[in-house]
């Protein structure tokens, strides 16, 4: 009967099980070892139009070069570019054929083993933690991390582009599910619900974002001078400079840079001479809104990396320390007062500032210019 049918294709599945389970695995490290092999060209691709956008321009005996370019150069260049739209429609592919097998979290591995972690590796050291101060003053870290999220923008942003305007959920899509009324009636609700979907790939999220945090928690001396509470003002400094890092992260990674106006015309021009069936003008262009940037920011904010990374900063102890000190200058402005009477110059801030607080609340005292 229908029964006996049944019990024969679970049989039958429950054979090819294996098999199936094996070309799956397969199909996945495959995948993933051509992604990594197409990163590693995309950073070759890159890193040699980093060179040439530096190189001085060539002199030739024709007068070639000066304020031109040389038409061997201009070849090249365009030769790179059309290798990096097809560097980047690959990925694109490996990207979707990882993310349709479940598999997100090994993309996002790969992006972050091979294109990040390089770049935090050559960055990021006490050296250039301490640049331009004293030893454990973290002078250059504001300096750093803009350079971290400058370089990885610049080398892989493209990559970025592609993975969040092919993964993340299409906000058109959350305003279905609340029937057919008037979409501005659940704005606040469909920005949360598309905040709290899941996404197949998120690079900007564990891409990116999670290996910078881990390599400054795991490493122990980066970790100790970052967060380490024993001087006030050096807490402050690191604070706020990881907060803007963190803050502008996403805008940062997913900025677009418009091609110029010569560039466009290049390209058509160099697409129709060189290759007649060239149709990279139907690739896929991701579309980017603010919300988009905005979406990403927030996964950025909940992720739990950002929750751990959040736990190091250890507030109450800044909270004394900064206690104390208002403590201290108070009780030293008040023993001046005491013995110097009312007109005792007390105040130990600048004195723009006190002829600031003096036009803007009219105190007059230098006892409350200290207290403000």
């Amino acid at each position: 009967g229908l029964g006996g049918v049944i019990i024969e294709k679970s049989r039958f599945l429950m054979k090819l099980s294996p098999r199936i389970r094996r070309l799956e695995s397969d199909t996945v490290k495959c995948l993933v070892g051509r992604l990594e092999e197409l990163l590693v060209e995309m950073r070759s691709v890159m890193e040699r139009q980093f060179h040439d956008d530096r190189a001085p321009p060539d002199e030739d005996d024709d007068g070639i070069g000066r304020g031109g370019v040389h038409p061997s150069k201009e070849r090249e260049r365009q030769a790179r570019k059309r290798r990096k739209e097809n560097l980047l429609l690959m990925i694109g592919h490996c990207l979707r054929g990882l993310a349709l097998l479940g598999k997100g979290v090994d993309a996002e591995s790969a992006f972050a083993r091979v294109a990040i972690m390089p770049i935090i590796r050559s960055k990021l050291s006490m050296g250039k933690l301490d640049e331009g101060g004293s030893r454990g003053e973290c002078a250059g870290l504001f300096f750093l991390l803009d350079d971290i999220a400058n370089t990885v923008a610049s080398m892989y942003g493209s990559i970025l582009r592609v993975s969040e305007g092919m993964f993340a959920p299409a906000e058109r899509d959350v305003n279905v599910e609340h029937g057919n009324g008037n979409a501005n009636e659940h704005e606040n609700d469909n920005t949360a619900k598309g905040w709290s979907t899941p996404m197949e790939v998120d690079l900007v999220t564990c891409g990116v974002w999670v290996p910078v945090a881990t390599a400054l928690m795991a490493d122990p001396g980066i970790k100790m001078a970052i967060f380490s509470p024993g001087i006030a003002n050096v807490l402050q400094a690191n604070y706020s400079a990881l907060d803007t890092f963190l803050s502008e992260l996403a805008s940062s990674l997913l900025k677009n840079v418009k091609p110029s106006d010569n560039d466009h015309k290049s390209s058509i021009a160099s697409a129709i001479v060189a290759d007649i069936g060239d149709f990279s003008h139907l690739y896929y262009q991701p579309t980017l809104t603010t919300q988009s940037i905005e979406n990403a920011q927030s996964r950025i904010y909940r992720h739990p990396t950002t929750v751990e990374f959040s736990k190091k900063w250890n507030l109450p102890i800044y909270y004394q320390l900064r206690f104390a000190e208002f403590c201290k200058r108070l009780d030293r402005a008040l023993d001046g007062v005491r013995r110097e009477g009312w007109e005792a110059n007390v105040f130990t801030g600048e004195d723009r500032d006190a002829k600031a607080i003096q036009d803007q609340l009219g105190f007059e005292l230098p006892i409350f210019l200290e207290l403000y």
